[in-house]
């Protein structure tokens, strides 16, 4: 008799974590990860600078939603920056009114 609650007890167990797993993928998230809440200007300013001092990787994503990746090489004014593309190629004058929003590799 005992050993059967222990067992059920075990087994309840096994078949609620998958589902906690999966409740928790789902329902519980980290808001600085979503990619549909931008960021504030001074927030970009700082991971602009950061990747300028660095020379960090940053994926920069815009307003209209595309996405590009690079360096940033220069700094030209309070809110222009140069990037490089990630095969080196290209360089880019990016507005920092233009940024939605920014990630560092």
């Amino acid at each position: 008799m005992i050993f059967m609650k222990t067992f059920n007890s075990f087994l309840a167990t096994e078949i609620t974590k998958p589902i906690k797993k999966v409740y928790h993928y789902l329902f519980e998230y980290d808001e600085d990860r979503l990619s549909i809440y931008g960021q504030f200007c001074g927030k970009i300013l700082a991971y602009l600078s950061y990747a300028l001092l660095h020379r960090a990787y940053v994926l920069l994503t815009y307003q209209d939603g595309s996405t590009e990746i690079g360096q940033i090489t220069k700094r030209l004014s309070a809110d222009r920056f140069v990037l490089r593309s990630e095969d080196k190629k290209i360089l880019k004058i990016v507005d920092l009114n233009d940024i939605f929003r920014v990630d560092l590799s």
